[in-house]
């Protein structure tokens, strides 16, 4: 049997090519994901390695402590064993040509640090390439890769924009540094002048230090953990092993996220596999029938249907494998194109990365090929003895009847989460998902019985302008329900997550576009840049719009690293914190208490006030993120839901009590303002308004200055972004669908080889056959098409509504989107038809009559 397998592949290579093609596309999104993050966790491992290898020891305060104060670097100095010691400070900035051209980054960091050379540095090397190290308080090195990438030369100048303001610098060199990630813009002044005007007094990173020859590092660190009990005192080692997990902490949602599209692409092969060898076993009814009377077993069929299922998958998850590397290796070729780059630390190819697909590829192929295998070893000899396709007979009245429940039970779930309005979002979230998946499966279920009255009326709809010829590609579609249904299903499941997907982004927009037109009063909104990453208005910005003639107030919001009992602004971000009349430029309305943002405090809205149980005057406790130190702040009032804020505002005044607490997260980001809000007084039009607060920024370089309407133009756009990458990953499972009914089509095309023989015979044209085919196809694709649009727009109603409490407002169904999905479907469908109608336009008619 295990001859007649191999024989069988190898008779009929066209029919399992596709099928192979189908498993390698998913395995290698599966693969090339955990290679991707695989690489990713060991190109940070090695850059982090690279950092700290010549670092003997960190000092820095112990989470929740303030940062210890500048003076340790001298105290440090003077310890026994201590060769150097270093600022390990950074300042994020924005940096800009003299002309004030912004350095593009692509996301990577730029930033200013302390420059030290020879026997000074305690850190990585950073050697000078070209020029001289920065001497000056306006002078300043630049990493050579950066200054190539951007075409700054020795004795450039560039500007640097903090959250403070703008300065400027002489480039006086160039310096080389082997840990930089692509787009990397790495400035460095002299350490005093870093130390004036940028540390603040503080070192809230901490201090590098090297030991001095003949002191061994575990030794040093001992002596300083003696010596400074009330610091943290670690190995760089050890603080790049922290810094390490942390990134593969964070990488593994990433994998999980990818891996997820390569799963459903599996899963859309999986209907792929079950037709084709439904339809194989169907073919070669007659060959089982004989080698039955020849003495072969039931279980021997069985096996040997099953081992070509293995032979598949054993070629296609390799292939995938394969071709995942591959794939990760294009991903670093783009990300370098458009100065993305990474350093290249190989692909991952772990155990992990080439055992879980192949595994998966295994399990999907045979799983799907199993009952197939069964009904070949079901076959009896004399009953066996006619051709043709016996699939069709059988009732669908069973698998209907569960299909109908399994829908209900989904129906009843996801209706239980959309109006459960006592639970919260997570809990009404996961309820809906068992929903869906129900849903889903019963609409699999049921979609054999639900094709046999929409499929003729698609076909005669389709194939009216054809004549005879639409009307017998209608009747052809209808001839094997289950065959349609499951072709077209693998369309279905992608076109249903494209269309929530729409949905749910349509309704973000639209619920972005009421929440600005119904929150934000003010006549204008300044930003910082909304191109990747977090960087705030620089306060200088601020005070120069607060100071332009026709500017009424200008108050603002930012983005501290502090949570009210645990909660912050959403996004994983920390409480929003205040500045002026803030609550008037959002029309907040203030129920209890008052909005004074300039007594220390914070404010709640309603909903969270009433979940507490808390009260104007109360004491809520408040900390920073990634510490226990907790800090009691007075509840200064109470003010009804606002999408702009969410549902903590801290006073501006409270959050310098909490610059000096070290933490994880976002802590660097106290006093990050992320919005001011412009109000005029009203002597001047809104457009001179804007034109003139541009020219009072234009000098900051990241300032955005932007009428209401065009900021929420800018959110519509972030979210079309964030939509298109999630569209782009979905492509794979409609690649995967069209393969579907390619091979459904090619194999449709031999299994009626007579009968189109004899159309040819009787005096059909070959254009006519490859019409009949093409019609076929469009009908199967529109079906799946159809059945996934209103699948989609059900769960995505559906999703809308259980997510409405995070301020998603009224439900906006994508028609637009809708129309081109099913235009587009149609498109898949002739395109997917070029190749069996042109094999079937081929048939020879006596040949054909004659087999």
């Amino acid at each position: 049997m295990k001859k007649i397998a191999l024989r069988s592949v190898a008779a009929h290579k066209i029919r399992f090519l596709l099928t192979i093609l189908s498993v390698v596309l998913g395995t290698a999104f599966v693969a090339g994901s955990f290679m991707f993050t695989n690489s990713l966790s060991k190109t940070f491992e090695d850059l982090f390695s690279s950092v700290y290898s010549d670092v003997d020891a960190v000092v820095s305060a112990k989470p929740g402590q303030p940062a210890p104060p500048l003076e340790l670097l001298g105290e440090l100095e003077a310890q026994g064993g201590v060769a150097a010691v270093n600022n390990a400070d950074e300042q994020q900035v924005v940096f800009a040509t003299g002309q004030g051209d912004p350095l593009r980054t692509g996301g990577a960091p730029a930033v200013i640090t302390p420059y030290y050379a020879g026997d000074d540095v305690a850190g990585p090397p950073t050697p000078i390439a070209e020029g001289r190290e920065p001497r000056g308080a306006d002078e300043m090195v630049l990493n050579a890769t950066a200054a190539q990438e951007h075409g700054v030369q020795v004795g450039d100048h560039l500007i640097a924009v903090d959250p403070e303001g703008r300065r400027e610098f002489t480039v006086t060199g160039l310096y080389s540094f082997d840990a930089e990630v692509g787009g990397y813009i790495g400035g460095a002044v002299a350490p005093e002048v870093f130390a004036e005007e940028y540390s603040g007094g503080v070192l809230p990173r901490g201090a590098w230090v090297k030991a001095a020859e003949g002191t061994d590092r575990q030794q040093l660190v001992g002596q300083l953990q003696k010596e400074y009990p009330q610091l943290e005192v670690r190995t760089g080692q050890a603080v790049a092993d922290e810094a390490t997990e942390a990134v593969k902490t964070g990488l593994s949602f990433l994998n999980y996220f990818l891996v997820a599209f390569g799963l459903v692409a599996l899963l859309v092969g999986t209907f792929i596999i079950a037709n084709t060898f439904s339809m194989i076993v169907a073919q070669r009814t007659r060959e089982f029938a004989l080698l039955r009377s020849l003495g072969a077993s039931a279980r021997q069929l069985t096996t040997s249907v099953v081992l070509e299922a293995l032979l598949v998958g054993v070629i296609g998850s390799a292939l995938g494998v394969v071709a995942g590397y591959g794939l990760v290796h294009a991903i670093y070729a783009a990300m370098s194109a458009f100065g993305l780059g990474l350093p290249n630390s190989g692909v991952g190819l772990t155990p992990e990365a080439v055992a879980v697909p192949l595994v998966l590829g295994l399990l999907v192929t045979v799983g799907s090929a199993w009952a197939p295998a069964r009904r070949a070893g079901r076959v009896h000899p004399v009953e066996a003895m006619r051709s043709g396709d016996q699939s069709s007979s059988s009732s669908l009245r069973g698998r209907t009847i569960a299909g109908a429940v399994v829908a209900a039970v989904g129906a009843v779930a996801a209706g239980a989460a959309v109006f459960l309005g006592d639970a919260t979002t997570g809990t009404r979230a996961s309820i809906l998902g068992v929903g869906a998946v129900l849903l889903i499966g019963g609409v699999f279920l049921i979609s054999p019985a639900l094709s046999r009255p929409v499929v003729p009326v698609l076909g005669r709809v389709i194939g009216a302008p054809f004549g005879a010829v639409g009307r017998l590609a209608a009747t052809n579609s209808g001839r094997n329900p289950r065959r349609t249904a499951t072709t077209a299903f693998a369309l279905t499941l992608g076109l249903a997550l494209v269309v929530s997907l729409g949905m749910l982004g349509a309704t973000m927009k639209n619920s972005v576009k009421d929440s600005v037109e119904s929150n934000i009063t003010s006549d204008l909104v300044v930003t910082g840049p909304q191109d990747g990453g977090f960087f705030p208005v620089p306060a200088g910005a601020v005070n120069a719009v607060a100071s332009v003639d026709g500017v009424a107030d200008a108050p603002a919001i930012g983005l501290s690293p502090v949570l009210i009992d645990g909660m912050g602004s959403g996004g994983g971000a920390g409480a929003a914190y205040g500045e002026g009349n803030v609550t008037g430029a959002l029309g907040v309305t203030v129920s209890e208490g008052e909005a004074d943002l300039s007594t220390p405090g914070v404010l709640v809205d309603q909903p969270t006030a009433d979940a507490k149980g808390w009260a104007v005057g109360d004491a809520v406790p408040a900390t920073v993120m990634g510490t226990d130190t907790e800090v009691p702040l007075t509840l200064l009032g109470i003010y009804e839901p606002n999408v702009v804020l969410g549902p903590v505002l801290l006073s501006g005044a409270s959050v310098d009590e909490f610059a000096g607490i070290t933490g994880g997260g976002n802590s660097h980001m106290v006093d990050g303002l992320v919005m001011v809000f412009v109000n005029g007084d009203g002597s001047v039009s809104t457009q001179e308004l804007q034109d003139r607060v541009k020219d009072a920024t234009e000098k900051f370089i990241v300032a955005d200055v932007l009428t209401p309407t065009e900021f929420a133009g800018q959110q519509a756009v972030m979210i079309d972004q964030m939509l298109n990458i999630l569209y782009a990953l979905l492509a794979l499972a409609i690649i995967v669908a069209v393969l579907g009914i390619i091979n459904t089509l090619a194999l449709n095309v031999i299994e009626r080889r007579q009968e189109v023989g004899m159309l040819r015979a009787v005096g059909t044209h070959r254009r006519q056959v490859r019409t009949m085919i093409t019609l076929e196809a469009i009908q199967i694709a529109l079906y799946g098409a159809v059945v996934g649009a209103l699948l989609g727009l059900g769960l995505g109603w559906a999703f809308v509504t259980v997510l409405g409490d995070d301020g998603l407002q009224g439900v906006v169904v994508p028609w637009g989107l809708v129309g081109v999905t099913l235009l587009g479907s149609a498109l898949v469908g002739a395109l997917a038809a070029v190749w069996p109608a042109m094999k079937a336009a081929k048939t020879p008619p006596l040949e054909a009559i004659a087999d």
